[in-house]
């Protein structure tokens, strides 16, 4: 009987401790930014023995499948559209058409998209005032979890040997549009010792009532 209670009692503990890890990453989730937005941002990348570059850009998304991204920068100024399967590439400055592998990963920033599911991670630790999330894939990324904000505020990757990453990340309060969402993306790359940095900075979001549809026509 005694070892019935025992056994019930560590079944409850771990259920207990993966519904943790479950609700983190379900208040996670919250941080995404609505399918249909208008997003500027500002990209600054300081890399060791190189300028400091800066890249403005804008992001207006409508529904899941389509999206125009607009980029400047003193290297680039192009529109990327993209519609359904469809995606073109204009140099704004000459109007030439860009090869369409330029292009990247286009579409609203979600940093939830990479963290998986609970069952990717041991159970919740407490480090300080965080909750850090270890995962079971030594490649993934750790994560570290403000209860008071109910965001994953940190996390950090060993990339590959002599390459590590951080990332940390600030929310928007109550008084922004859409509360909770990134406010701020700091990633720190390390190779051999060595910095660079890259700060996403989120300079405003809103929801347009109306968008054209000839603004995704290719």
């Amino acid at each position: 009987m005694f070892k019935k209670v025992i056994l019930s009692l560590f079944v409850f503990s771990c259920l207990s401790l993966a519904a943790d890890a479950a609700l983190i990453l379900s208040n996670q989730k919250k941080a995404a930014f609505p399918d249909t937005a208008e997003i500027r941002m500002r990209t600054t990348v300081s890399m060791h023995g190189l300028p400091t570059q800066t890249i403005e850009s804008r992001m207006l998304s409508k529904g899941k499948d389509k999206n125009l991204t607009e980029i400047k920068s003193p290297l680039m100024n192009m529109k990327i559209v993209r519609n359904g399967e469809r995606l073109s590439i204009t140099d704004l400055k000459t109007g030439a058409v860009l090869p369409s592998n330029m292009a990247g990963q286009q579409g609203m920033p979600d940093i939830s998209q990479s963290m998986g599911s609970a069952e990717d991670y041991h159970a919740p630790v407490k480090e300080g005032n965080l909750w850090r999330l270890s995962p079971k894939d030594p490649a993934q990324a750790t994560l570290f979890y403000s209860e008071e904000q109910k965001r994953v505020v940190k996390t950090r990757q060993t990339v590959q040997a002599g390459v590590e990453s951080e990332t940390n990340i600030k929310y928007c309060g109550s008084s922004c549009p859409f509360p909770g969402t990134p406010a701020e993306i700091e990633i720190t790359t390390s190779i051999n010792g060595q910095n660079s940095k890259v700060t996403l900075e989120i300079i405003s979001v809103q929801k347009p009532k109306t968008i054209s549809e000839a603004m995704f026509e290719m």
